[in-house]
This record gives structure tokens, C-alpha cells and sequence, in this order.
């Protein structure tokens, strides 16, 4: 288990095997995030926009069709 915001971030990057250069932006934000957190500083903004960011990149990964929210796919078929 990690025990510091950038240990984790590295332990996240390395099991998400669907990450790509297009998540490379949000990866080095969360990266500069968890610098600025280990640092001693935290803010707690800081620590809600790193917690932002990371439920964000999360929501990149792909899903099984079982992992599928109800109300998502509701919602989803009522936009098309």
C-alpha cells in the first residue's frame, strides 16, 4: 500500500493499463498535486481538487456493459 499522494499516484498509473498519451494532461496534474500534498501543505482545496481530478480520470477507464449505472444508461439513451 502506498503511503504518500505520489507513491499512490505511481501505483495507479502503473495498473491502469488503459491510460494513453490523451490522459497524460490529468496524470501530470495529479502528479503535481501529490508533490505539493507530500510536501507538508494540505490544503484543503488542494486535496478536493486532487480528489476531482482522480475520480475524473477514473471515469476514463473502459467498463464491462455489467458495470453500466442504471441511470446513466436511462440517461444516455435519452440523449440520443
Amino acid at each position: 500500500m502506498a503511503d504518500t499522494f505520489a507513491a499512490s499516484i505511481e501505483a495507479f498509473v502503473e495498473s491502469a493499463d488503459w491510460l494513453s498519451d490523451v490522459h497524460l494532461p490529468a496524470v501530470t496534474a495529479l502528479r503535481a498535486m501529490a508533490a505539493q500534498l507530500d510536501s507538508g501543505e494540505l490544503a484543503p482545496a488542494l486535496l478536493g481538487q486532487f480528489g476531482l481530478m482522480y475520480r475524473a480520470l477514473l471515469k476514463e477507464a473502459p467498463r464491462e456493459d455489467s458495470e453500466v449505472d442504471a441511470l446513466e444508461a436511462a440517461l444516455g439513451a435519452a440523449g440520443d
